[in-house]
């Protein structure tokens, strides 16, 4: 099949990634939902042909990781895409995120999608909110990630055609590759996942009933402002501060040096728990079902997965109005990123509510459960078949 032939049922894609991620990451969870959704005949249109990633297995060295990502599995790809093309089994690659546009290759007998979760990395900016310096990606790379960067632009301006999934990140794309075509589909979500049976399965044993508790969910990197919570937090009275424990899913340490969040909410005289990072749904759910809200205060997301899987779950979000998650949230419900009085108002309302429950357990709130099914898995099912059909006949 040429490049400008309509597109045909069941044609057949390669799936592109690096090196193998964990379902339980932002993007390791799109991409394994993605294959998922191939693999499953969940596409009209478009089946899956291949998928191309590789596993360095346990600490691997700088070098090996190096020669895997420039040299070697760039090849394979070339390999790969030229032999299914041979076999009558390839109408079109999809490239994960941006960070593997590298994987494009300068000339392809079929077209090459990415798909752009972020451009935290290719154009980092330097955020000031509430008189703190924040960083939206890597602002003094290596002269290797320098390279690195060098080669995914190279790799974006030669694909055929973006995908992205938020408002913020089209916008972007539309400014920094104004000339190619470009589809905004937001990610899908399957709410049954989430969603809290009748008789809800007992608690974690570290959500004692005797406190109110709030869940955090992500990364210590400082575009998530987890030490602007902790300062908001800290200025609680201390009677209510040590009424309330918060519970930290995801990595403590600060990827750029500085504190770790647990030693920061320590100093502070907040009650902070690290729970650990890679943690599974169920029992990412337990925490969601179990305590009282989200506390989402990001300064900059991609998508931002978090605030959608707990109201999916049924949990009330208290989030920042920052790009992307400021499109997800129910109009009216988000707080103003730099104002610390809300947030405090917020914490304490939630508290209140709590407090007044007497030690019964909350109940799912419907209107969130009902609010997220904008992001139905049929939904993003037709909008990506209709998208790579649409660049196979352009």
């Amino acid at each position: 099949m040429g490049r400008g032939e309509p597109a045909e049922k069941q044609q057949q894609l390669l799936l592109v990634r690096g090196g193998v991620l964990s379902p339980h990451s932002g993007l390791g969870g799109a991409f394994h939902d993605l294959r998922a959704s191939l693999e499953s005949g969940s596409m009209l249109s478009w089946s899956l042909a291949e998928v191309s990633e590789y596993d360095l297995g346990t600490q691997p060295s700088g070098f090996q990781r190096l020669l895997k990502r420039w040299f070697t599995h760039p090849r394979t790809v070339r390999q790969r895409i030229k032999s299914l093309h041979r076999d009558g089994r390839l109408h079109l690659v999809h490239v994960s995120d941006q960070e593997q546009a590298h994987l494009v290759p300068r000339r392809c007998p079929v077209p090459v999608v990415v798909y752009v979760h972020d451009f935290f990395h290719m154009f980092p900016q330097l955020l000031e909110l509430s008189g703190q310096k924040i960083e939206v990606g890597e602002q003094n790379p290596s002269t290797i990630r320098k390279r690195d960067l060098k080669r995914l632009m190279k790799g974006l301006h030669r694909a055929d055609g973006l995908i992205c999934s938020t408002k913020a990140i089209e916008a972007m794309c539309r400014e920094h590759f104004p000339s190619k075509p470009l589809f905004r589909i937001p990610y899908g979500l399957d709410a049954t996942r989430y969603a809290p049976p009748e008789v809800l399965p007992a608690r974690p044993a570290q959500l004692g009933k005797e406190q109110c508790h709030f869940l955090v969910v992500g990364s210590h990197d400082p575009r998530k402002r987890l030490a602007y919570l902790i300062n908001v937090l800290s200025r609680l009275d201390d009677g209510l501060k040590s009424s309330i424990h918060i519970h930290h899913i995801g990595g403590d340490n600060c990827p750029y040096s500085g504190q770790s969040a647990a030693a920061y909410a320590q100093q502070n005289n907040v009650q902070w728990s690290h729970v650990g990072s890679g943690i599974d749904d169920a029992t990412l759910n337990l925490y969601r079902w179990h305590t009282e809200a989200l506390l989402f205060p990001s300064a900059a997301e991609g998508f931002g997965y978090p605030p959608v899987e707990s109201m999916a779950a049924g949990q009330p979000v208290l989030a920042s109005l920052r790009p992307a998650h400021e499109e997800l949230l129910i109009e009216g419900q988000g707080l103003p990123a730099e104002d610390e009085q809300a947030w405090l108002a917020a914490i304490e309302a939630t508290h209140k509510v709590w407090f007044e429950r007497n030690g019964h357990p909350r109940t799912a709130d419907p209107a969130l459960m009902a609010h997220i099914q904008f992001l139905s898995p049929q939904r993003f099912h037709e909008a990506m078949d209709e998208a790579w059909n649409s660049f196979c006949s352009s």
